[in-house]
């Protein structure tokens, strides 16, 4: 099994890439403007799974950001508060299935949701340190 602090800092890794990943993507051209969502979602979703595997726990297997927040610990949450968790996990399935008859994501919904998911990072990332799981740099994977 791999110790909790390893799987923590790799999930961290990975959503620092994701989020990365989305920015890029958010102001180029030829990309649609749903990959950075889509992608968004993934870097919060693994932020979240970090938190839950700090604790010695393997992450389920889900995209259900309100789930998987809800299985962080009560600070976690809190810190949260603020964040519109539902509407960015809600916001997976048109990113990656869009509606044929629904307008394509804007570039409006496309910050709030880099917004949103680069401030579930930022209280991953102060949680984790917290526990003192985190060394100083983060290398991205």
């Amino acid at each position: 099994m791999t110790p909790p602090a390893d799987a923590a800092t790799w999930w961290l890794r990975t959503a620092l890439g994701d989020l990365g990943a989305a920015r890029a993507l958010a102001g180029s051209n030829g990309v649609p403007p749903r990959t950075a969502v889509h992608l968004a979602h993934q870097a919060a979703e693994k932020a979240l799974k970090a938190i839950i595997a700090s604790r010695g726990d393997r992450p389920d297997r889900t995209h259900d950001l309100v789930f998987l927040r809800d299985r962080c610990p009560r600070a976690v949450q809190l810190a949260m508060a603020h964040i519109d968790v539902a509407a960015l996990s809600e916001a997976l399935l048109p990113a990656r299935y869009p509606a044929f008859d629904e307008p394509p994501i804007g570039s409006t919904e496309v910050q709030r949701r880099l917004g949103e998911a680069s401030e579930i990072i930022e209280i991953s990332t102060i949680h984790l340190r917290g526990l003192g799981l985190l060394g100083s740099e983060l290398s991205l994977a």
